[in-house]
């Protein structure tokens, strides 16, 4: 219905509608986010190794060049994470300065997780639900990648995130849309194009909307953001939203040192792809106490972290003989939990099998007992999945580059084992 999709646009930009056709037929810029809690700014950019620029309205968003960003360093070491610009804006909005509950309620494939993880204080928890089993599998990937454990990731439908009703501080919906602002990424979507997937975008829409309302506790705050400017699936959208909840209004908040009334939206004339953000507030004021999780205790398991980790405190779960870490206590979230911290491994035949996320969690790198920091041909043979040769007692290391966590591995008589996933290994 390519007809409909331009004349919609047409009454979107008016008098800019040449314009917008003119950046349509322009190419379709790619952008990188820069990983913060992984290393400090000045440190990633030393493995920017390819064209990049930065963009004039987030400072850590920047614009590439380069065909295979996902066999650099950088993507390697979970520095960097590909993400068009726009989709990075909606987690600069909210204050989190005293945020400690977040719930990403569409999260895959997790780049607005990642966006406010950076953002976070050490203590707060994000909670990341995907509805779909197989994008969660790539939400729980791309988390592990970049090194985050205070985070639980659920597979849950969004009437089973109720469990946590008028808890949550900070909530991001992320929602389903129609996709308009994409059309450069994915031209399908104009052949696609008709109205009653815009409504039924819609009705999606409202009925998430209402499970958001509920869990989010009085003084907490809500972003809604779609990467559509069908006016059904936004500005409509929270207007009759927050008309259905008195208590609900909507906040300003500033991007790029321009004031927007609560709602914003952006897209080809910003070069970038299109997005909508609104910025809510529930009214009133409350404590985000959770029951917590209840915590295991496995003599070989502790035998581990104690022979491994110089940690003092810590919280250990338990899923049938997949075990999970924590340094903050974790709420019960009942079933469909796909992590529930640091995935720290399982038991397999009676021993104890430790996990690669344990070796990528930024917040237990300082942590460990065991390090070594490889050079550059060691890094190339490690990346191929090739043992190594070295001069260290036995045991587990975490194997670094240039003091940021790549791995681990196990070495037995001066031969170190490799244990990096058979599914990132490549040649380069």
């Amino acid at each position: 219905m390519e007809t409909l999709f331009y004349e919609r646009l047409k009454t979107y930009f008016g008098n800019d509608y040449e314009k917008v056709l003119a950046k349509l037929k322009e190419e379709a810029k790619t952008s990188i986010f820069l990983n913060i809690a992984k290393a400090p700014k000045g440190e990633i950019a030393k493995f920017l190794l390819f064209e990049h620029w930065p963009s004039k309205i987030n400072p850590l968003s920047y614009y590439y060049r380069y065909a295979g960003i996902g066999k650099t360093k950088a993507y390697d070491l979970g520095l960097i994470y590909p993400q068009e610009l726009s989709a990075s804006l909606p987690s600069l909005i909210p204050d989190t300065k005293d945020v400690k509950i977040v719930l990403d309620m569409c999260a895959a494939p997790g780049g607005k997780s990642i966006n406010i993880l950076n953002r976070l204080n050490d203590d707060a928890i994000l909670i990341a639900n995907e509805i779909d089993y197989i994008r969660a599998q790539v939400l729980t990937s791309n988390l592990e990648r970049l090194g985050f454990g205070n985070v639980i990731i659920t597979n849950k439908r969004p009437e089973e995130l109720l469990i946590l009703r008028g808890k949550i501080d900070l909530l991001i919906l992320d929602a389903p849309c129609s996709g308009e602002g994409m059309v450069k990424k994915y031209p399908e979507i104009i052949e696609d194009y008709n109205i009653n997937h815009i409504l039924n975008c819609a009705r999606t829409q409202k009925e998430l909307l209402k499970v958001a309302y509920e869990l989010l506790k009085p003084g907490g705050q809500l972003i809604y953001s779609t990467c559509t400017y069908a006016p059904e699936e936004d500005e409509q959208q929270i207007k009759t939203f927050i008309n259905d909840h008195e208590d609900l209004y909507l906040k300003p908040f500033k991007l790029d040192f321009k004031t927007y009334e609560g709602m914003a939206k952006m897209g080809f004339l910003d070069d970038m792809e299109g997005q909508f953000m609104a910025y809510m507030q529930k009214s009133g004021s409350s404590s985000s106490i959770l029951p917590m999780a209840k915590t295991a205790k496995e003599p070989l398991v502790e035998a581990f972290i104690k022979d491994n980790l110089s940690l003092d405190n810590y919280y250990l779960y338990r899923q049938k003989d997949r075990f999970f870490l924590s340094l903050v206590p974790l709420p019960d979230l009942g079933s469909k939990i796909m992590r529930m911290g640091v995935y720290l491994g399982e038991i397999v035949a009676k021993r104890f099998e430790p996990a690669h996320h344990l070796y990528r969690a930024n917040n237990l790198r300082k942590y460990f007992i065991k390090t070594y920091d490889l050079n550059d041909r060691q890094y190339d043979d490690f990346i191929k999945g090739a043992e190594l040769g070295v001069d260290l007692s036995d045991g587990y290391y975490l194997l670094s580059y240039q003091k940021l966590a790549l791995g681990f591995g196990k070495v037995a008589n001066k031969r170190l084992k490799n244990k990096y996933p058979k599914g990132l290994r490549r040649m380069i």
